[in-house]
């Protein structure tokens, strides 16, 4: 039987406009008492990245788990909000500019902090990690990501949001174990496993394109998506916005542990198509790490396709980027801007992510450039090495 998933028309994040929208996604996977029973505990799991307003995108719009609320004390349950923002940030600054500080107030919702809650450890190919222990002692998650672009991952929603379970410092430990993004692939495969939420309501009222997860532009879509399968909505997203699956680091091993639904042909599309809602393909990243090369490639040719951050004069010098790289790359300059190691570097990207003031470029070899843009290739041939047929005399 098809898996199903549901796309639901959602103009703006107006309340009464985004909960008939999530109701509708709910109604249509079955109803609520599907996933919650009354008397449980249900978190409610955010994208908390950086301390961004929430008309940068960079964040879930707070008006979609205002809504979760809702519905979740409707079902007789109660709801809680938790997620873990990067390791250079402080906790308390990011609820404040996100406004979920407010949104919890206002709905007497406890707000966690994943990194004081305790955890549960866990051992992935030789490596200990720990998981925020309010995932497991809530009696389910809704995962709510926001579909967003990425420079490391090419895209993420459903199953690169589970991230965020991971508290604090593991999160940059694990960037310097797993520089190559299918091994974090790996990983971020083996994480959504562990944890599975129970229901994902994607927000994607306005997305992110371009360079994501927080430096690229906002776009609007204008609607929500949800599964009980995470996996099969990251699939039907990625179609549904012309992503190639095969570029996102995860999804082969996705696939290979048949953790959920990765085949097109075998999730069926409920609620707004995507011709009624008249989605236009996504813009990626123009520089991306991404799932380019074959393994063997970079064996060969590793010192040629690197991509290097670049600090810009936009610098403000907040120091957020030496707290996120994970190998100490970036270093101080009393006066000036920070500058980077590349010998040290890893290109994970990590400052790119943290830097408020999108003050962070990135540039990529040209090798890598050709790979990640064949066309490019025929381009230099034709220009270069195509010899140009001299004229005949005669007939």
């Amino acid at each position: 039987m098809p898996t199903p998933v549901v796309l639901a028309k959602c103009a703006t994040y107006n309340f009464t406009e985004v909960l008939s929208a999530t109701e509708r996604i709910i109604a249509a996977l079955g109803g609520l008492h599907r996933f919650i029973r009354p008397g449980q505990t249900v978190l409610l799991k955010p994208n908390l990245l950086t301390a961004s307003t929430p008309d940068q995108a960079v964040t879930t719009h707070p008006a979609v788990i205002r809504a979760l609320i809702h519905m979740v004390r409707a079902a007789g349950a109660t709801p809680i909000v938790g997620d873990s923002a990067s390791a250079a940030l402080i906790i308390e600054d990011v609820w404040e500019q996100t406004g979920y500080r407010a949104l919890c107030t206002e709905e007497a919702v406890a707000l966690i902090r994943l990194e004081q809650a305790g955890s549960r450890r866990f051992e992935f190919d030789g490596v200990a990690f720990s998981i925020a222990r309010p995932v497991f002692d809530a009696d389910l998650v809704i995962n709510v990501p926001k579909v967003k672009t990425h420079i490391f991952t090419v895209f993420t929603g459903a199953v690169k949001n589970m991230y965020g379970v991971v508290p604090g410092y593991q999160k940059t430990m694990l960037h310097k174990l797993y520089r190559d993004p299918r091994r974090f692939g790996d990983f971020i495969a083996r994480l959504y496993a562990i944890v599975k939420p129970a229901l994902t309501i994607a927000d994607a009222v306005t997305a992110m394109e371009g360079n994501g997860p927080s430096a690229g532009t906002p776009v609007n879509y204008g609607f929500l998506a949800g599964a009980a399968d995470g996996v099969a909505l990251d699939t039907a997203l990625c179609h549904v916005l012309h992503i190639n699956p095969h570029q996102v680091p995860y999804f082969p091993a996705l696939q290979q542990a048949h953790t959920g639904e990765t085949r097109w042909h075998e999730i069926t599309l409920l609620g707004d198509s995507p011709k009624a809602l008249a989605l236009r393909p996504i813009r990626l990243p123009g520089v991306f790490v991404g799932h380019f090369a074959p393994m063997l490639i970079y064996h060969w040719l590793g010192r040629y396709l690197w991509i290097r951050p670049t600090i810009t004069e936009r610098c403000v010098a907040c120091g957020l980027c030496l707290k996120a790289c994970p190998v100490s790359a970036i270093h101080a300059t009393p006066g000036k801007r920070p500058t980077i190691n590349y010998r040290q570097c890893i290109s994970c990207c990590c400052c790119h992510e943290v830097c408020q003031a999108k003050a962070i470029e990135l540039r990529q070899s040209f090798l890598l450039n050709l790979i990640q843009n064949p066309n490019k290739v025929e381009v230099i041939k034709n220009t270069f090495f195509t010899r140009r047929r001299r004229p005949h005399n005669g007939a």
